[in-house]
C-alpha cells in the first residue's frame, strides 16, 4: 500500500525535522514539523504577571494559538485548552511563583496531525527557554479508516478525509507505564479501537522521543563548540 505521500505502509511516520532558538526576540523557541505539517512556538518568561492572574504559589502559564490565517476559531480554541491542561502540569511553576510564562503556538501548515507537532514544539521551545519541567513530552495522531478500519499512523490532511475516528495521545518519557499528558479523540469508535489506537501510539512515540532528545543534544554540542571558539 502506497500512501498519498509515497510511504510504503500504515505505521510509518514522515520525516520529522526540528529547529531551536529560531526566534530571538522570546526566550525559547522552537518549530517542529511532521512532513508538511510546521508549527512554530515561542516561549516569553517568567515575566511579570497582571495581578489578576497572579498565583502566589506558582507561576501562570498562558497558551495562545494562531492560525496560518485569518482569526482563531473555534479549533485553535479547542487546541489551546488542550495544550493548556497538557503542560500546566509538567512545568514546575513553584519555581517561578507570582510571574507568567507565555506560549505561542503558531500553525504554519497543517497537513494533518498538527496538535501533536504543536505538542512535539512546545516541549522543544520549554527546553529552549530553560523552563523546568518534569519530564519530555512527545505526541503522535492516528486514525481508523472507514472503509477498511485500518489504523494509520501520522495521517495526512487527505487521508483524514476518509477517517471514522481520530485520536492524539501525548506521553511522557518516565519509566514504567504509559503516562497520558493529552488524549484527544474525534469521530465514531468503539473502546477497543481506542485502546488499540493508544497501544500503537504509544510504542511509536519512542522514536519521537529519541528524536527529541536528539535534536537537544544537537544544540547543546553546537552551544559548546561555539563557546570554545
Amino acid at each position: 500500500m502506497i500512501r498519498p505521500d509515497r510511504r510504503t505502509n500504515t505505521t510509518q511516520l514522515r520525516v520529522l525535522t526540528a529547529s531551536q532558538n529560531v526566534l530571538h526576540r522570546a526566550d525559547g523557541s522552537a518549530k517542529f514539523d511532521f512532513g508538511d505539517t510546521s508549527v512554530l512556538v515561542s516561549v516569553v518568561g517568567p515575566i511579570e504577571v497582571p495581578l489578576r492572574d497572579e498565583r502566589l504559589d506558582e507561576a501562570t502559564v498562558e497558551v495562545v494559538v494562531r492560525p496560518a490565517d485569518n482569526y482563531p476559531s473555534t479549533k485553535e480554541k479547542l487546541i489551546e485548552t488542550l495544550l493548556q491542561s497538557a503542560f500546566e502540569p509538567m512545568i514546575l511553576g513553584g519555581m517561578m511563583p507570582r510571574t507568567l510564562l507565555q506560549i505561542v503556538v503558531q500553525l504554519i501548515k497543517d497537513d494533518g496531525s498538527v496538535l501533536s507537532a504543536a505538542v512535539n514544539a512546545i516541549t522543544l521551545a520549554l527546553l529552549d527557554a530553560g523552563v523546568p519541567i518534569k519530564y519530555l513530552a512527545a505526541s503522535l495522531t492516528c486514525m481508523v479508516d472507514k472503509h477498511t478500519q485500518a489504523l494509520t499512523l501520522d495521517p495526512t490532511a487527505a487521508e483524514l478525509e476518509n477517517a471514522s475516528s481520530v485520536h492524539t495521545f501525548a506521553f511522557d518519557n518516565s519509566q514504567g507505564p504509559p503516562h497520558v499528558l493529552l488524549s484527544d479523540s474525534t469521530g465514531i469508535f468503539s473502546e477497543e479501537q481506542y485502546f488499540t489506537s493508544h497501544d500503537a501510539c504509544y510504542k511509536a512515540t519512542e522514536a519521537v522521543h529519541a528524536f527529541l532528545r536528539a535534536s537537544v543534544t544537537s544544540k547543546k554540542e553546537k552551544e559548546q563548540l561555539l563557546a570554545t571558539e
